[in-house]
């Protein structure tokens, strides 16, 4: 089931949420994408906003799939259309 991402924070719980479902501690999670505890916890609260490239590696490494859809009014999609797509966000690695 897609979970709608409407802001970072949303993003956020979605990664901790993830993690803690894994059974990973933040140590371990970051260390697996090259980042350490504190890094990995500053995010999960909110303190930092690192680069896309970085949440993608998370995305990654807790198996999240990235969808993208026209749900939004700003994003309408032509008529009949139903746009909705995943992206393999590890294809390639």
């Amino acid at each position: 089931m897609a979970v709608p991402l409407h802001n970072l924070d949303d993003v956020r719980t979605l990664v901790r949420t993830a993690r803690r479902r894994l059974g990973l501690t933040q140590a371990q999670a970051a260390g697996l994408i090259g980042h350490t505890q504190k890094w990995l916890s500053d995010f999960e609260t909110g303190k930092n906003d690192p680069p896309t490239s970085m949440i993608l590696k998370l995305l990654v490494l807790l198996g999240i799939p990235l969808t993208a859809g026209n749900d939004g009014p700003d994003m309408a999609a032509p008529t009949g259309s139903t746009d909705e797509r995943e992206i393999d966000l590890d294809e390639g690695l």
